[in-house]
């Protein structure tokens, strides 16, 4: 019977490549799926766009910051550094007022939410502030279900603790848990 000899060295070079050839783990990391990141179509930086009808300026919008995602099952537009926004009734030359720290619109309803800081003006002079409101520019009301103030150009104002509902010029409007104060002339009688 004939024995082989065999070397150390290769002997140590095929236990070595034995050994990192099964040693390796081939698994592939798991990603999660169900996060979902859109990323914005178009971005505008530094926008100002004024939107007409039949000729005359409908809206002008401000904005440091527009992100636009089209490219999704509803598309929207983001103001992640605010809206400043104008707005014109047909019949008046003053514009309606809307602001707020952060904004969305939804492009499928065409409603404009508003949040941190929200004003809204009219055109008489007639203010609304929360922290966060909805107005939806094609019926052109306004609602919320945040504690709301009306301030009056006059100087009335009226406090809603759970919101209102509301016609985008505030010509009429349901305050829900209200209170408030109202100036009178000092020979106004009640």
């Amino acid at each position: 019977m004939k024995m082989f000899k065999y070397k150390p060295s290769i002997l140590c070079g095929i236990i070595g490549i034995f050994v990192l050839l099964f040693s390796c783990n081939r698994d592939v990391p798991t990603t999660n799926h169900s996060k979902k990141v859109d990323f914005p179509t178009r971005s505008l930086i530094n926008a100002n766009i004024i939107f007409k009808d039949s000729g005359r300026v409908s809206i002008n919008l401000r904005s440091p910051l527009i992100e636009e995602y089209t490219l999704v099952d509803s598309p929207y537009t983001i103001f992640r550094k605010g809206l400043d926004l104008d707005f014109y009734q047909k019949g008046s030359e003053k514009p309606g007022f809307f602001k707020a720290d952060w904004a969305r619109l939804s492009d499928a309803t065409g409603i404009y939410e508003g949040k941190g800081n929200v004003v809204i003006v009219n055109e008489k002079g007639d203010s609304l502030k929360s922290e966060q409101l909805f107005w939806n520019k094609i019926k052109k009301t306004v609602y919320t279900s945040k504690e709301v103030y009306l301030i009056s150009s006059k100087g009335d104002s009226l406090t809603a603790k759970n919101g209102l509902q509301a016609t985008d010029d505030l010509e009429n409007y349901t305050l829900f848990n209200n209170q408030g104060y109202m100036y009178v002339e000092d020979n106004q009688k009640f």
